[in-house]
């Protein structure tokens, strides 16, 4: 339910952790090339952040999760005037030029109160790139929203290799930029051919600000995510989603990591890792699983997620099982961890999964840590997470939503696997406190609940809760500077709720006022108990649900329009049901209509559309699970099972999602040829090909 509202490269063939952290990062010297004329090209455009509240400045510097043996200082910014630094650094077009700060920072003047739209600086370098996944620039940003994006490029050859993104909070703060995150301009000669780097800010909110840079180098994080390759176009669609959720999340936490894809995977690529996560890798290459052996045997741990090789099951320690379908809603809807306290993680994470291939433990070493829940609460047979000391596995990939318990529960198993990860995670979380409902700070925090809560009922109560926030604030510094760094995040994640819920106290409803939730499972947060759900939304101040009764073919109430789903024959009409249950605690209900799709439809009826040219159809002819909206028979579809519901039921509202095609890749049927040629008013000669890009 979505709530909606407001390398260690060091030439050894095994890892010494401590040897690691010792290793002297080593300073290559930069040598500018002849001069060369720099590019009118702009990065292209980025859309506005309009005046978004970011977060605020970081307490600490960020630090690598562990120090890397193999990586260079690129500029750490040492220049002793101003000449020197505007040399170094080039103003170009109507740029201003750049001025020191103080020693190891240089500062960048951004005029964006300006009609300008972008300023840009470059410096020459003769640099060898190729043998790193990361580069990594630290910087303090005081007024992010004033950047629409920050672009940086890498000048080789004949074109550029650029990285070009949002800064997502203020003050000072450490960038890493994957090179799997890099897009290409023009005809780039390689990462080994270096020859200028451009920093360019695109203008946000018309403001002036400044840029600070204080160190840009590289790394070989010790985390790397394996991004998989050879598979059908679905698949491989989730397994990047997948991919990148993670990577976002490592990166919310600070925990430095690099991309690679599948096919990059050698023994000799892995090495420089500690850790290899496979997001969604559901089959290996035979190279990729003699390289993750090789891998293991050298002391790395892997972390695989809903894979279907057996063989690294087995080097792992696990055996695997069959694959499994839900029979059901709810059947496996939580990650439950009986020992979270030691493990550091949360008690349980919420998670809807529709099928899970699970293992088992085997080897003396493994043993299960997490199982899965259903949606009243109960403990399932079947594991959701087991470990071994070679490696995690999980049964499922992880879904979006519950995300801050995932970063929180992926740093408790990343820890285990390597505890070298702790310090890292404890800096992050003594970083961020206070970083809640956009305040910049646990001091603006404070302030601003504490004025705010003079005026509302639960002031007393607010006030408590401060004062425990004071406590935990002394707690955790003392912790962190004593090194006792998993207590250190204990007790940060503990202020946090607090913090939450003190916000939450002084929040005062509006006359008139909507707070609502999505239910994208149309059976509450109970499957079969609608008024347990009704109840909880209504005392926690919801008035509106909006909720996924009905799909292109498949529908959760009494329908005689859609075939009736499994939901329904399991628990009820859920519309009735949740109406009711609405109607006792005071609730609107508007009824969401997912287009098109026909996830979930009975495959008898999914055939039968394919039989009469109703689904989309690809360019390269694979049949997609949608209804083709230039159908008219699919249009009066959607529109009957609309009009059944409106007459049939006393509802609030109707809510359509999905009224668009599924990707640019559909549809190019016979039938959508039709329709196209009609509209055309002519023949296509080529169909698809001459209705594709670079078509005529």
């Amino acid at each position: 339910m979505c709530f909606r509202g407001y390398r260690l490269h060091t030439g050894a063939r095994r890892r010494d952790d401590t040897a690691c952290r010792a290793v002297a990062q080593r300073r290559r010297e930069v040598v500018p090339p002849a001069g060369k004329a720099a590019p009118s090209g702009g990065a292209g455009s980025v859309p506005s952040l309009g005046t978004a509240k970011w977060f605020g400045m970081a307490v600490l510097m960020l630090l690598p999760l562990i120090a890397s043996a193999q990586s260079i200082v690129i500029d750490e910014f040492p220049y002793t005037s101003v000449r020197e630094a505007e040399r170094a650094w080039r103003a170009m077009g109507d740029s201003p030029p750049v001025h020191r700060a103080k020693p190891g920072a240089l500062t960048f003047p951004v005029p964006f109160a300006s009609d300008m739209d972008r300023v840009y600086w470059d410096h020459s370098v003769a640099l060898d790139l190729s043998e790193y996944d990361t580069i990594t620039l630290e910087l303090t940003a005081p007024h992010p929203d004033a950047m629409r994006s920050l672009a940086v490029y890498f000048e080789s050859g004949d074109g550029w290799y650029v990285w070009n993104r949002p800064l997502r909070e203020a003050g000072r703060q450490t960038i890493q930029m994957m090179r799997s995150d890099f897009q290409t301009e023009g005809m780039p000669a390689g990462w080994h051919r270096i020859e200028r780097i451009r920093l360019s800010p695109w203008k946000g909110t018309p403001r002036n600000t400044s840029l600070t840079l204080h160190r840009l180098g590289t790394q070989n994080p010790a985390i790397l995510l394996i991004r998989a390759g050879e598979m059908n176009a679905g698949e491989l669609n989730v397994a990047r989603r997948a991919t990148l959720r993670f990577s976002q999340w490592l990166a919310d936490m600070n925990l430095e990591h690099a991309v690679i894809d599948s096919a990059e995977v050698s023994a000799e690529r892995l090495r420089s890792a500690q850790v290899v996560i496979l997001p969604y890798n559901p089959t290996l290459s035979d190279s990729e699983r003699r390289a993750l052996r090789a891998f293991i045997e050298e002391g790395g741990r892997v972390m695989a997620l809903y894979s279907a090789d057996a063989e690294l099951a087995e080097t792992l320690g696990f055996r695997m099982g069959s694959y499994k379908s839900a029979e059901g809603p709810g059947q496996w809807s939580a990650i439950a961890f009986p020992d979270h306290r030691s493990l550091r993680v949360p008690e349980r994470v919420y998670q809807e999964s529709w099928n899970i291939r699970p293992v088992y433990p085997i080897s003396e070493d493994a043993r299960v840590l997490a199982w899965w829940e259903d949606a009243r609460g109960q403990r399932t047979d079947q594991p959701a997470w087991v470990v071994s000391e070679r490696g995690a596995w999980m049964s499922h990939i992880l879904l979006q939503g519950d995300d801050e318990n995932k970063k929180a529960m992926l740093a408790g198993l990343l820890a285990h696997l390597k505890p070298t990860i702790w310090p890292s995670v404890a800096r992050h979380a003594v970083a961020r406190v206070g970083k809640v409902a956009g305040y910049a700070s646990l001091d603006e925090a404070r302030s601003e609940i504490r004025t705010a809560a003079r005026s509302v009922p639960g002031e007393e109560q607010v006030r408590q809760l401060l004062h425990d926030i004071d406590e935990q604030e002394r707690r955790m510094r003392s912790l962190y500077h004593a090194g006792r760094y998993p207590e250190t995040v204990d007790i940060e994640r503990a202020l946090r709720r607090n913090l939450l819920q003190a916000y939450a106290l002084i929040q005062q409803p509006r006359d008139g006022e909507l707070r609502g939730v999505w239910d994208h499972k149309g059976t509450g947060l109970y499957p079969g108990d609608w008024d347990r759900t009704a109840k909880l939304l209504a005392d926690h101040g919801i008035n509106t649900l909006f909720v996924n009764l009905l799909w292109g073919g498949v529908a959760h109430y009494e329908s005689d329009v859609l075939p009736r789903s499994a939901t329904f024959r399991m628990y009820g009409d859920q519309l009735e049901q949740c109406l009711r249950a609405a109607r006792k605690h005071g609730l609107e209900v508007h009824v969401w209509l997912v287009c098109w799709n026909l996830t979930g439809a009975p495959p008898e009826f999914v055939a039968r559309m394919q039989a009469e040219g109703r689904t989309m159809i690809t360019a390269n002819g694979e049949h997609l699970p949608w209804l083709n909206p230039a159908h008219p028979e699919n249009v009066q579809l959607m529109v009957d099972s609309l009009k059944e519901v409106a007459e049939n039921y006393e509802i609030d509202g109707l809510h359509l999602d999905y009224i668009r095609y599924p990707n640019r890749n559909a549809c190019y049927s016979d039938y959508t040829r039709k329709r196209f040629e009609e509209w055309l008013g002519r023949k296509v000669a080529r169909w698809p090909a001459d209705a594709l890009p670079g078509g005529t």
